[in-house]
């Protein structure tokens, strides 16, 4: 933070906009706090403010929820500023663009015309060509229109296909600003009155009468089990409070979730949704953050993100919803504030007065608790699939058993007889393999030594191309190096790659089974604007008979002819020294088993595991989520663990070992009388499970206390003055993981 002086004429508040001078340049600020006039020579050496640029950039209730996020977080209330603005919309100023009369150009939009939209709906006959007939449907998808610029960028059309619908008057190209809020309302009509809505079941009527019943600042958990319409009582509820002229957020965990959601919402209320997360360009988020704040009252919108949505500055939210309520994603690690989307939610409903919707097939320990106790959460319960539709069985199969026929593929005998008649049948599969990649490490046979990223104490993973060309890669820190033909350590070259990551398995089932085809669904395979939605789309329309993917295939996707969910080494999932993992396991097991018979065709589930009779398997396999989550409470009360005890991580970082341990005493040193005084208890300070990060050390001191008690922290100035310059402080309350 810098401090400026006001300019004499045009006085700057809090919240304002300005312009200043730093480091020789014109850059664009934030007005954060105003303090008295100092004496005359404190003031002399300031810098006057060059500008105002817009006033109230902020709004009074947003700055004061900031406020207690700050508090909550135990951060500073600069870096939960810097966290929550859009990236890019504070920093060099630069002139509008505009027209050549200074005006500013408004993008070009393609909107279906009611000819289009009857054709997109299966109403009226036209000759299309393959691209025309796909341009129509993305249009719809997208609830009747989109940018020109989007559709020739971002998803590959070619402007003559444009230009061929338009004078076929299938669709409209004109500015954006050229239809009056009349002109759009009408066309919002349009989208509402044509798209008929499903009828409710029994359970969501209900469901959706716990909805109504909530009174400002209450949530209502909804436990359904998947494909039992959750998405349906969001929109149902979306609905009603957009009637009322108030706003909606609607949150996913991870990008991956967020293309069919998005489509959803846009089929129902078009021009009203807005999508908001790290895949979207910096541009794209400053404009949908300009829209949230300068919202025209009788014209909410409806926002699709992910947890960093949670900080858009919507004038008047009605109804937050966060769907997968129980993903880990929702929890900020790092960097500071680390926050968890989840309580930020309920902490804004009840400053709002704005309705809160969690949704899960797999609630979180926590909500669950919070819903027996009356903590703030009312419970709906969704206990049947949509239409009927019987939830998959599970299948465990033994692969100790495979090991001692001799069978030493990693798909079992039973996966490779289910695969082989999957394409003939016209069904698909889904495969979850723990980790991207080739394979999980490469190590020397002869000495035992594995390949070590230079920067983290980790090792490399094995990456491999099409044509063979193979690949270190640190999934930490993001260095590449070629695989190495000698060891570093004895000069053998012996080397064998361990585990299996997606790469791998897709490699070993093209060889096993001829005709299968086969694609991946990995952070690899889905970067760029849009990747998740373009794979997808492409493994519903039958591009592929099996989608082979880490654990983001396990979430929120709908796809009605995968009819085989397979897990394919399950005891990397059930056996990690986490305090959450039997209840994570368990979770994404129950997820990856809803991806199954969602259609017509019924499904099934293959977990293949060198511990069949582990208890998570038990409970899986038996369907039985809430007695588990019984045990694990009655255990966790027990022994005193969270949820019914607090803990915060204080993570230390610096690029010298030595340093860094010397940082890491000094802070536990300064802060035992603060947690002692409070009766908390202090784990470390102790070198971090993964001790080396991108060639910076880490340690880390655990802070553990009852469940109702502030942290026993000073302020966070306070903290970085006992570990120096040159050390890096990270305060995460709450963690998720150690």
């Amino acid at each position: 933070m810098f401090s400026y002086r006001n300019h004499p004429d045009t006085p700057a508040r809090r919240g304002d906009l300005v312009r200043v001078q730093l480091r020789g340049a014109s850059h664009s600020g934030l007005v954060v706090a105003e303090r008295p006039a100092g004496s005359g020579q404190e003031i002399a050496r300031l810098r006057t403010i060059d500008a105002l640029q817009e006033v109230g950039v902020l709004q009074e209730d947003w700055w004061r929820w900031l406020q207690d996020v700050a508090r909550l977080c135990h951060c500073s209330l600069f870096r939960t500023l810097r966290a929550a603005l859009p990236p890019g919309w504070l920093g060099r100023a630069r002139p509008a663009a505009g027209g050549s009369d200074g005006r500013p150009r408004q993008p070009l939009m393609v909107r279906l015309s009611p000819g289009g939209r009857q054709l997109a709906e299966g109403v009226g006959h036209h000759a299309l060509t393959v691209r025309q007939g796909q341009l129509v449907a993305q249009l719809w998808r997208h609830g009747g229109g989109r940018p020109l610029r989007q559709i020739t960028a971002g998803d590959g059309f070619s402007r003559s296909v444009v230009q061929a619908l338009e004078r076929r008057e299938l669709v409209t190209v004109r500015p954006q600003d050229t239809a009056s809020a009349s002109a759009a309302a009408a066309e919002q009509e349009a989208v509402d009155a044509g798209a008929s809505l499903p009828e409710l079941t029994d359970e969501q009527q209900r469901a959706m009468e716990s909805v109504h019943a909530l009174a400002p600042g209450e949530g209502l958990l909804v436990w359904g089990v998947t494909g039992s319409g959750k998405t349906e009582l969001y929109l149902r509820a979306a609905a009603a409070v957009l009637a009322r002229g108030e706003s909606v957020l609607m949150l996913a965990p991870e990008i991956g979730l967020v293309p069919q959601l998005l489509d959803r919402c846009r089929q129902r209320f078009g021009y009203r949704v807005l999508e908001y997360h790290s895949g979207c360009s910096p541009a794209q988020r400053v404009r949908t953050w300009q829209r949230c704040r300068r919202q025209v009252p009788d014209r909410p919108l409806l926002v699709v993100g992910t947890r960093s949505a949670i900080f858009l500055p919507l004038p008047r939210p009605g109804l937050i919803v966060l769907d997968e309520e129980h993903d880990r994603s929702y929890k900020q690690e790092a960097p500071m504030p680390c926050y968890h989307c989840r309580e930020l939610a309920r902490l804004r409903c009840r400053r709002s007065g704005a309705r809160l919707i969690l949704g899960s097939a797999t609630p979180s320990l926590e909500s669950w608790r919070d819903c027996r106790s009356g903590r703030g959460l009312r419970l709906a319960r969704l206990r049947r699939r949509v239409h009927s539709r019987p939830l998959p069985p599970v299948r465990v199969v033994d692969m100790r058993l495979e090991l001692a026929a001799g069978h030493r593929r990693l798909v079992s005998r039973a996966l490779k007889q289910r695969l082989e008649r999957l394409r003939e049948a016209g069904n698909q599969a889904v495969i979850l393999v723990p980790r991207r990649g080739f394979s999980s490490f490469v190590s020397c046979r002869s000495c035992g030594t594995a390949v070590q990223c230079p920067h983290c104490d980790v090792s490399l993973t094995v990456h491999r191309r099409a044509d063979g060309a193979a690949w270190l890669s640190c999934h930490w820190c993001g260095h590449r190096e070629p695989c190495p033909t000698a060891c570093r350590a004895c000069g053998s070259r012996a080397f064998k790659p361990f585990g299996a990551g997606t790469q791998r398995v897709v490699q070993e089932l093209g060889e096993d089974i001829e005709g299968l085809r086969l694609m991946r669904f990995d952070r690899d395979t889905t970067r760029g604007r849009d990747g998740h939605r373009r794979l997808l789309t492409a493994f519903a329309s039958g591009a592929a008979d099996v989608l082979v993917g880490t654990q983001m295939l396990a979430k929120g996707m709908d796809l009605p002819r995968v009819t085989l969910a397979v897990v394919l080494a399950a005891d990397g999932l059930l056996h990690r020294p986490d305090l959450r993992s039997g209840e994570e396991c368990l979770q994404l097991l129950l997820q990856l088993a809803g991806r199954a018979g969602r259609g017509e065709r019924p499904g099934e589930v293959i977990v293949q595991t060198y511990s069949p009779d582990h208890p998570v398997l038990r409970h899986f396999v038996e369907g039985a989520y809430e007695p588990f989550l019984e045990e694990e409470l009655s255990h966790r009360r027990a022994a005193g663990l969270v949820p019914f005890a607090r803990a915060c991580l204080l993570q230390v970082h610096g690029l010298g070992a030595t340093a860094t341990a010397t940082a890491a005493t000094a802070l536990a040193e300064g802060l035992e009388p603060y947690w002692r005084e409070r009766g908390w208890l202090a784990i470390g300070p102790a070198p971090a499970p993964v001790a080396r990060v991108a060639g910076r050390s880490r340690w880390q001191l655990l802070l553990h206390g009852p469940e109702a008690d502030p942290l026993p922290l000073p302020a966070e100035s306070v903290m970085r003055g006992l570990i120096g310059s040159g050390i890096g402080l990270t305060i995460n309350p709450d963690p998720q993981e150690l």
